[in-house]
Order: structure tokens, then sequence, then C-alpha cells
């Protein structure tokens, strides 16, 4: 009679290679943080330091585009949206509701029937 623990162990061959995708997995996501923080570095700088001395001057004088060795750099205006939360929804619904009970209980309902996604995602833990 076969013990009920065993069904469920896997044979050591699966094992082994289970480990070395582990290992390796751990390796890639150690490259990858490293490849992340020098990539974060070099954000910070062209973002932050050099792309607003770059579209203040060409706003300043009128450039819209750049013709560099590489292509054209344009430089355009984009308005986004603020995202929503429950201060913009209470602003926005007080001009629909005058009842206060029924304001709180709308933006509850709003706020708690989101739509919830579920994905699985591997984290290391430190």
């Amino acid at each position: 009679m076969m013990n009920p623990f065993q069904a469920n162990t896997p044979p050591e061959t699966e094992v082994q290679y289970f480990k070395e995708k582990v290992q390796r997995w751990l390796n890639v996501d150690k490259q990858i943080a490293e490849l992340e923080k020098t990539l974060k570095e070099l954000k910070k700088v062209r973002n932050k330091e050099l792309e607003p001395e770059i579209t203040k001057f060409m706003t300043a004088y009128n450039v819209t585009d750049l013709n560099t060795e590489t292509g054209k750099l344009r430089c355009q205006e984009r308005k986004t949206k603020q995202g929503i939360n429950k201060i913009n929804i209470r602003q926005n619904l007080t001009q629909y509701f005058t009842n206060q009970d029924k304001l709180d209980e709308a933006i509850q309902t709003i706020w708690d029937q989101r739509e919830v996604k579920v994905c699985y995602k591997l984290k290391k833990l430190k």
C-alpha cells in the first residue's frame, strides 16, 4: 500500500530542475535590480535636470522640433487629467447631492464596488 505522503512528493530529478530554475530566477532578479538602479539614476538626470532646461529653452524661443543625429526631438504640450480619488469624487458629487448621508453612501459605494483584478507575481522578501 502506498504512503499518502509520498503521493505528493515530486521525483528527485524534478526537484533538482526546480532548484536550478529558482537559482536562475534569483540571479536574473539580482541583475535586473542592479540595472534598474543604474537606469533610475540616468532617468533622474534626463527627466529632472536636462529635460526641464531643454523644454524651457524650446518653449521660450518657440522651437517645436530639433534635428539631431539620431532623429528629431520634439517639444510637445501634453495635458493629463488628475486621477480620481475620494476628495475629487466628493467635490464633484456635492453639485448633485444636497443630502450629506446620501453623498457619503454614494461615495462609499463607488469606492467599494471597484473591480478587483487578480494576478500572480513572484516577490523576493528581504
